[in-house]
């Protein structure tokens, strides 16, 4: 990525930049990926929500429920000056990082063996997701305030702190997935911040982060949840031996292959998988794209990534070509964010990584998840409000 040019906080252009139209291409991209995830929800859920819920079309209400609100939610951020989320970046990070903690506490809910949810009433959601925006706007938010201390590591102390602290809670609540997502995302803004390190940082470090996946992998819970140490230890271990467990450890990647495998160059047809019928479990969350591959084929999937990879060059290029360091902060870790997770998840339902529970932006189910990505997106939209035109 091209070096960030560092600009103060933008004090000194107040009142002279012109705000122009918001990124179109992007904008155009993120409404066809939010429609196609819709329709690949409706279509990945459909028998899963009939044999549970006695109803087809459970899990699709939900979450066009969630994509309206979200994208109306979109439109109004769009037009927030991004700039003023810095007045409020420490709170906003204090609230996030509050809300992961009280997950730990008897509100905190389990879902499939794992306990990261918050419920209030009727109001059920992962705080872990705030948190991936809670964090880029806190770390955004010091960076860009003391941009003069960065001329040295002791300058990066205080948002490492923040990160830590994060990871902890992370860790307490065994969310592996999370955890890396937040990691990329803070070291995405910490590099375009304009860090010079040197090899002996770099080296701690990497061997920092392989000690905590080593604890995250191997740390026994005393349970077989997919939350628990011996959980993760076991994909790893079917990952390596692909060919064996086909009817245990290794069912849902098997599984994933099949459904790709047999989509073929143009796919079965829309709504026509069939291993949705129950032989991929939740076929509507983190492997939705293989079901997608059934149905759509080569083409299809094609079409997605070319979305995908066209999503993530947008963004970052709204982080080269921002008026302000805030902005190139905040567009480079939101971005980097969803790069990592669609990514990965990509990966993972192709085999190429072990399983790691991470969601498909725009298109596992999840209505929260979607609400506060597209929320994100809002903000991201905003900063290309003010970008310099080429």
């Amino acid at each position: 990525m091209k070096k960030l040019k560092l600009i103060t906080d933008g004090s000194e252009n107040k009142g002279k930049e012109k705000e122009s139209n918001l990124d179109f291409g992007m904008l155009v991209t993120i409404i066809i990926l939010l429609c196609a995830g819709i329709v690949m929800v409706a279509s990945a859920s459909s028998y899963y929500a009939l044999s549970n819920y006695n109803n087809s079309n459970y899990f699709l209400v939900r979450q066009l429920f969630f994509g309206i609100i979200g994208f109306i939610f979109m439109i109004i951020i769009s037009k927030i000056d991004y700039k003023r989320y810095k007045k409020w970046g420490y709170l906003f990070y204090i609230i996030c990082l509050v809300l992961l903690v009280l997950v730990l506490t008897p509100l905190g809910q389990t879902r499939n063996g794992a306990k990261r949810w918050l419920g209030f009433g009727a109001l059920v959601f992962q705080p872990s997701e705030i948190m991936k925006i809670g964090l880029v706007i806190g770390m955004s938010t010091y960076l860009s305030l003391n941009y003069k201390k960065l001329t040295s590591f002791k300058g990066y102390i205080i948002p490492i702190l923040m990160l830590l602290l994060v990871v902890v809670v992370m860790f307490m609540q065994k969310h592996l997935s999370g955890t890396i997502v937040m990691f990329v995302a803070a070291c995405s803004i910490i590099f375009v911040s304009g860090i010079k390190v040197k090899a002996r940082y770099i080296i701690a470090g990497v061997i920092a982060v392989a000690a905590m996946l080593a604890v995250f992998i191997f740390m026994p819970s005393g349970d077989s949840t997919e939350s628990s140490g011996s959980f993760r230890l076991d994909r790893i271990v079917s990952f390596l031996n692909p060919e064996e467990d086909i009817k245990g450890g290794n069912w849902q990647a098997a599984q994933s292959l099949y459904a790709i495998g047999s989509g073929g160059i143009f796919g079965r047809g829309l709504g026509q998988s069939r291993q949705k019928y129950l032989w991929l479990p939740e076929a509507q969350n983190d492997f939705i794209f293989s079901v997608l591959g059934e149905e759509l084929g080569l083409v299809g999937t094609v079409t997605v990534l070319a979305l995908f990879s066209f999503f993530i060059y947008r963004g970052y290029r709204i982080a080269i070509t921002a008026r302000d360091m805030y902005g190139s902060l905040l567009a480079t870790g939101i971005t980097s964010a969803f790069a990592l997770q669609i990514l990965v998840n990509i990966a993972v339902v192709t085999c190429t990584v072990p399983v790691t529970g991470m969601p498909l932006p725009f298109f596992s189910y999840g209505g929260t998840a979607l609400f506060i990505n597209l929320c994100a997106m809002g903000i991201l939209l905003n900063i290309s409000r003010t970008c310099r035109k080429n």
